[in-house]
């Protein structure tokens, strides 16, 4: 696979790949093209594995199994999931001309509710993108060089 891949052609491949589509294909493939350009792959990996790291620990807080302890314990490593996600976004956008990266900002940065739906579906997009590169890690393909 081409290591010089545009955002737009990785999120394409990611949604075929997961059978559905992107809810924020734009900024996923913006992100990606940025640290491509950055030299910052390593970034991207993180937020994708961030993102599966919260899918894990909130099936965990679902579980009609986890006591009290084990549920306040899986909310704190939630927050702190989100944290280091949203910081990582906000660190990738920062290498954006400013019109561009205030837009994401408000859209997803801010603390509102909506920012918030927001940030949850991008973190959802990393789950998908987590899973295609495993899926293509298990094929023996390289996405990019190493950092």
């Amino acid at each position: 696979m081409n290591p010089n891949l545009k955002g737009t052609e990785f999120t394409a491949l990611v949604a075929e790949t997961a059978g559905q589509s992107l809810e924020n294909a734009e900024l996923v493939a913006i992100l990606f093209e940025t640290c491509a350009r950055e030299g910052m792959m390593s970034s991207f990996k993180e937020l994708a594995l961030y993102a599966k790291g919260f899918q894990k620990i909130a099936r965990l807080l679902s579980a009609d199994t986890a006591n009290d302890d084990t549920k306040a314990r899986a909310r704190t490593e939630l927050e702190g999931f989100i944290k280091k996600f949203s910081d990582l976004v906000e660190r990738i956008l920062s290498r954006l001309p400013k019109e561009r990266r205030e837009a994401f900002q408000i859209n997803f940065l801010l603390p509102t509710p909506g920012s918030f739906r927001n940030l949850r579906a991008l973190l959802n997009d990393f789950i998908k993108v987590k899973d295609f590169l495993l899926a293509e890690r298990d094929k023996g393909y390289r996405l990019w060089k190493a950092d």
